[in-house]
């Protein structure tokens, strides 16, 4: 009896603390440390909202887990609060952080404001549990948010606190308010697009 109630107990932990990963493919290839995946992957981690497709996947143990996640191909990511395409992803799904790359297009639902914020870059890390993004791309980056558009060398996106910076030869456009800054460095607050820059050099359209 006693032993039954510790295995009861351990299957209870590993419920409430472990997450389940659903994988569905054409074809896979598990081995000892890894499992490949090919043909029309896609995963599925309702504990963590989400969902993930591409057409081929390595996931392999680290740690003695089921945690890095490889993606080739076209990969779209669907999280709680928006989406992104890339051509690869690595992401470790203990920790709910990784890395998109090439071609990188993200839709991200602004938490302070009504906006949706538009995402092009190079690379998109993302931290999914602080709700942290950081672009970078080798030409520039572009962001869209209302009617705010802008490019720059990187930005990072702090959706829980409502926060995006953009640095490196900065150059925005916001369309409500006439205005067009060149900027070392932009801070825009996504609830009422109060902006800060350093550096820069402001050009106001005033109608006639």
């Amino acid at each position: 009896m006693k032993k039954a109630l510790i295995l009861f107990a351990l299957l209870l932990t590993v419920s409430l603390i472990g997450k389940t990963v659903h994988i569905f493919s054409d074809y896979v290839k598990p081995e000892k440390d890894r499992a490949f995946y090919q043909g029309n992957v896609l995963v599925e981690i309702d504990e963590d909202n989400l969902k993930l497709s591409c057409p081929t996947m390595t996931i392999s143990k680290y740690q003695q887990e089921w945690r890095l996640v490889e993606a080739t191909g076209t990969t779209y990511m669907e999280f709680d609060g928006g989406s992104a395409t890339s051509t690869a992803l690595n992401y470790d799904l203990k920790t709910t952080q990784g890395e998109l790359l090439q071609g990188v297009t993200a839709e991200i639902f602004d938490q302070e404001s009504t906006d949706t914020v538009f995402l092009t870059c190079d690379s998109l890390k993302i931290d999914l549990s602080k709700d942290l993004f950081e672009g970078y791309s080798e030409q520039k980056v572009w962001i869209v948010k209302g009617s705010i558009e802008a490019t720059a060398e990187n930005f990072t996106y702090d959706r829980e606190a409502g926060i995006i910076e953009l640095s490196g030869s900065v150059q925005l456009v916001d369309n409500d308010k006439n205005i067009t800054i060149s900027a070392d460095s932009v801070t825009i607050k996504t609830e009422n697009d109060e902006m800060t820059a350093t550096n820069a050099e402001v050009e106001i359209v005033v109608e006639e």
